[in-house]
C-alpha cells in the first residue's frame, strides 16, 4: 500500500492543480464576456429576487402615453399631434413641477402644426429636457450618428441629452448611459440641473438600482394628466413617455425587461420612461449600484478558487459533496446580501456555479484515482502473498517428505487385488476413495479408483457413488469431453467397488507415463502452478467442457460437482472426471441439495442443468482471472496489463452470465452457453476442438 508520505505528495500536487483550475474558472470568463455573460448577468439579477421591499421614492411622477390616451384623443403612436403636449406642460408649470423630462424624440423631419404651441409651452416652463436619439437605421454604418430634436424646441430653451440603454443577457436593461462630456446623458443633465452632486463630467460607472417591479413608481395616464388633485405635481420631477403596449406595424417597441422580469411573470416588461426615471432617481439620490473594480473582482475570484480547489481535494467524495452544497448556498446568500448592504456587486455567481462544482469534480477525480491506485496495489500485494504462501507450503511439504522415512502400510491396509491389473502407485486420496496408477496385462497404464464401504458412516452415500458410475459408464466413451470408464468391478464381501479409467496426462511428461514420477495434472494444479491461463486457452477449455456438459445433460444426467480438481487432461484434451455424483436431472433424493463444493455450487443448490452451468462459469472465472471463485466478479489488477486483456473482458461477459445469482438471468443450458462461446471463437479465429 502507498506510504502516507507518497499519499501526501500526491494530494499536494492535486491541491496545486485544483487551485489553478478553480482560479481559472473564475478569472477567464471575466475577460471573455461571451463566455461569462450568463453568470455575470445572473450576479446582477439574482439579488433582486431576494431584495426586501423598501419605500418607493415619491419625488417622481410618470405620465404615460398609453392605449387609453390614443383612443380618447384619436391619436396613434406614429402620428401623435405635438400640440397636445402644450396644455399638459402648461398645467405642470402652473402646478409647480420642478422639471419635466419628455422621453419622446421629436423628429425634425416630421414637423406638425402644433410645434409652435409646444415650443411656447416649453419657453413658459423653462425647465424642460428632451431626448437626443441614436441613429440606428443602418447597421452598415460604422460611425454612430446622434439626431437632435426639432430646432424650434431647442431655441425655446429645452435642454437635450443622449438617451441610451445598455442591454445584457435576455435583453434586460442593467445600465443607463450617462453619456460623455461632449454629449451628456438625458437623465444625467436633468439630475445635474436638479442640484445632484455629480461632478463636472459624466461617468458611466453606475448600474440601475430598481426600486421595485415595473409600475412601482407613481404614474398617471396622459389623458388624465390635467385632472389630478391640486398639488399632485408640486415640487416633483415629471417624466412623459410611452407605456409598453401593443406594437404597431413597422414601429419600434418602447418596452424592455428589468431584473424583476426574470423572476416574476406578472411584470414581464418595463417602459423605457420608467428606466429613465430610475436612472434619474439613482443619480439624484446617489443610490445607484456600482460594480467592483476589475482588480478587486479578480482578487476575490482567485482567492476563492485557491481555497476551493486546494481544499476539497483533501476530503472524501461524500464529505466534499456535502461541503460543496453548503458553500454554494452560503456563496449565493452572501453574494445577494453584499449587493444591498454595500451597493457594490461583482460576478459572484462564478463562485457557487463554476468554482464550487469544478472543485468538487476535481476532488472526486483525485480521490477516485487515489482509491484506484490503492485497490490495484492491494490486489497485486494479495496475489503475490498468496503465491508466496503456496510456494512456502510446497517447500514445507517437500522438506517433510524428504526428512521422513517412507510410511509402511500395515498389511491390513494393502489395497485389494484388481483383476488383470497391477497397482503401482497411489496418486490421490479423497473423501470417497483412493486413486491408483495401474498397469494392465499388456502394459498399458490406467487409473483405478477404489471406493471402500468402511469410509462411509452408512450405506447411502456408498450406494449413491456406485449408482453414479452405473449411470455414467454406458455413455462415458460417447464424447471426447468425458473421462472414459473402461471397467467396473464390485466385491461386497471385502466391501469395495472400483472402476478403471483412462490415465490422465502427467504434469511434466504428458501422455508418456513414468510410473515412479507420475503426477496427474488437473485444471486445479495447472492454475496453482501457472496462474491465470491465456484467453484463448480458456476459450478452448470452455468450448470443450460446455459441449461435454451439454452432451451429459442430453442424457438426462447432471454432474453436480464441477470444479478445477475434477477436470483432467488426457492427450491434452480437457475432460469431466470424478463422476461419482452424476445423477438424474431433478432427482428428488433429499441429498441432492447437500452435494457439491462450496463456492462452485449455485445459490439454489445442485440438481439442475443451470446449476452445472453456474459451476462451469466459476471454473472458467478461476482459469481466466487466476482468482479464487469466492472473489467473483472481481477482476485482477494485472488484467489491464495483459496483452489479451480485451479478449479476457469479452470472455468475462459470458462468464458473468453463466454465474448470475438469479437462475432466470443465467444460461438455461450448457448448449446455450456453448453457442455463445462458439460465436466468440469465430470472432477470434479459434477453431473449436
Amino acid at each position: 500500500m502507498e506510504t502516507p508520505e507518497i499519499v501526501r505528495r500526491s494530494l499536494k500536487r492535486s491541491c496545486f492543480w485544483g487551485a489553478v483550475l478553480c482560479a481559472a474558472l473564475g478569472v477567464v470568463p471575466c475577460f471573455y464576456y461571451n463566455l461569462g455573460s450568463p453568470w455575470i448577468d445572473l450576479s446582477f439579477d439574482l439579488p433582486y429576487l431576494f431584495k426586501s421591499q423598501s419605500p418607493v421614492p415619491d419625488e417622481v411622477v410618470i405620465i404615460h402615453i398609453d392605449e387609453v390616451t390614443y383612443e380618447l384623443l384619436h391619436q396613434t403612436p406614429k402620428n401623435f399631434d405635438r400640440k397636445l403636449y402644450a396644455p399638459v406642460l402648461d398645467h405642470l408649470t402652473r402646478e409647480g413641477a420642478k422639471q419635466v423630462l419628455i422621453d419622446v424624440w421629436f423628429d425634425p423631419a416630421e414637423a406638425t402644426p402644433g410645434d409652435p404651441d409646444l415650443a411656447e409651452a416649453i419657453r413658459r416652463n423653462g425647465n424642460v429636457f428632451l431626448v437626443i436619439e441614436e441613429n440606428k437605421r443602418s447597421a452598415e454604418v460604422l460611425a454612430t450618428h446622434w439626431r437632435k430634436p426639432a430646432e424650434i424646441f431647442l431655441k425655446a430653451g429645452a435642454r437635450a441629452g443622449v438617451s441610451q440603454l445598455e442591454f445584457g443577457d435576455k435583453e434586460v436593461v442593467r445600465q443607463y448611459s450617462n453619456g460623455s462630456n461632449e454629449r451628456p446623458g438625458f437623465a444625467w443633465i436633468a439630475a445635474k440641473a436638479s442640484g445632484a452632486a455629480l461632478g463636472a463630467e459624466p461617468k458611466n460607472d453606475l448600474f440601475l438600482n430598481y426600486y421595485g417591479p415595473p409600475g412601482s413608481l407613481r404614474s398617471v395616464s396622459f389623458s388624465d394628466a390635467t385632472r389630478q388633485i391640486p398639488g399632485f405635481y408640486r415640487d416633483r420631477y415629471v417624466l412623459i413617455g410611452s407605456l409598453p403596449s401593443m406594437q404597431y406595424p413597422q414601429e419600434m417597441s418602447d418596452r424592455f425587461r428589468s431584473p424583476h422580469s426574470r423572476w416574476h411573470d406578472k411584470h414581464p416588461y418595463i417602459a423605457g420612461v420608467e428606466v429613465v426615471a430610475t436612472a434619474f432617481l439613482n443619480l439624484r439620490r446617489g443610490d445607484g449600484l456600482r460594480r467592483m473594480s476589475l482588480a478587486g473582482e479578480l482578487t476575490v475570484l482567485v482567492l476563492s478558487g485557491l481555497i476551493l480547489g486546494g481544499g476539497l481535494v483533501w476530503m472524501r467524495p461524500w464529505w466534499a459533496g456535502g461541503v460543496s452544497v453548503l458553500l454554494a448556498g452560503v456563496g449565493t446568500v452572501a453574494g445577494c446580501m453584499a449587493v444591498w448592504n454595500t451597493g457594490v456587486w461583482f460576478a459572484w455567481a462564478f463562485i457557487p456555479l463554476l468554482q464550487v462544482p469544478g472543485a468538487l469534480l476535481w476532488a472526486i477525480i483525485t480521490q477516485s484515482r487515489r482509491l484506484d491506485r490503492e485497490k490495484k496495489h492491494l490486489e497485486v500485494t494479495l496475489t503475490r502473498t498468496l503465491l508466496e504462501v503456496e510456494e512456502t507450503r510446497r517447500q514445507h511439504e517437500k522438506s517433510i517428505a524428504a526428512a521422513s522415512p517412507p510410511v509402511q502400510r500395515p498389511p491390513a491396509e494393502l489395497p485389494p487385488q484388481v483383476a488383470d491389473h497391477t497397482l503401482i502407485k497411489r496418486v490421490g486420496k479423497g473423501g470417497y476413495g483412493e486413486v491408483w496408477l495401474a498397469r494392465n496385462a499388456v502394459g498399458i497404464h490406467h487409473v483405478i479408483k477404489m471406493v471402500y464401504r468402511r469410509d462411509f458412516s452408512d450405506a447411502g452415500p456408498y450406494e449413491r457413488e456406485f449408482r453414479g458410475i452405473q449411470k455414467f459408464m454406458p455413455i462415458s466413451r460417447s464424447h471426447l469431453g468425458f473421462v472414459h470408464i473402461l471397467h467396473v468391478g464390485r466385491n461386497d464381501e471385502v466391501g469395495f467397488f472400483y472402476y478403471v479409467m483412462e490415465a490422465g496426462d502427467d504434469e511434466v511428461t504428458g501422455q508418456h507415463i513414468v510410473p515412479d514420477q507420475y503426477s496427474p495434472v488437473n485444471l486445479g494444479t495447472r492454475i496453482r502452478k501457472d496462474g491465470a491461463q491465456s484467453a484463448r486457452d480458456c476459450l478452448t477449455l470452455g468450448l470443450a467442457l460446455s459441449d461435454a456438459l451439454g452432451a451429459l445433460h442430453a442424457q438426462q444426467l447432471i454432474h453436480r460437482d464441477i470444479k478445477p480438481a475434477n477436470i483432467i487432461f488426457a492427450n491434452g484434451c480437457a475432460k469431466l472426471a470424478d463422476i461419482g455424483l452424476v445423477t438424474d436431472i431433478e432427482n428428488t433424493n433429499h441429498d441432492v441439495s447437500r452435494l457439491g463444493t462450496e463456492g462452485y455450487m449455485a445459490p439454489e443448490g445442485p440438481g439442475t442443468p443451470s446449476s452445472d452451468v453456474y459451476s462451469l462459469g466459476k471454473v472458467l472465472y478461476e482459469a481466466c482471472m487466476g482468482l479464487d471463485r469466492r472473489r467473483f466478479p472481481e477482476l485482477p489488477t494485472a488484467l489491464y496489463e495483459a496483452d489479451d486483456s480485451m479478449e479476457r473482458m469479452q470472455l468475462n461477459r459470458i462468464i458473468i452470465k453463466a454465474c448470475e445469482p438469479r437462475q432466470a438471468d443465467r444460461y438455461t443450458s450448457a448448449i446455450e452457453m456453448h453457442t455463445d462461446l462458439v460465436a466468440l471463437s469465430v470472432e477470434w479465429g479459434v477453431r473449436p476442438s
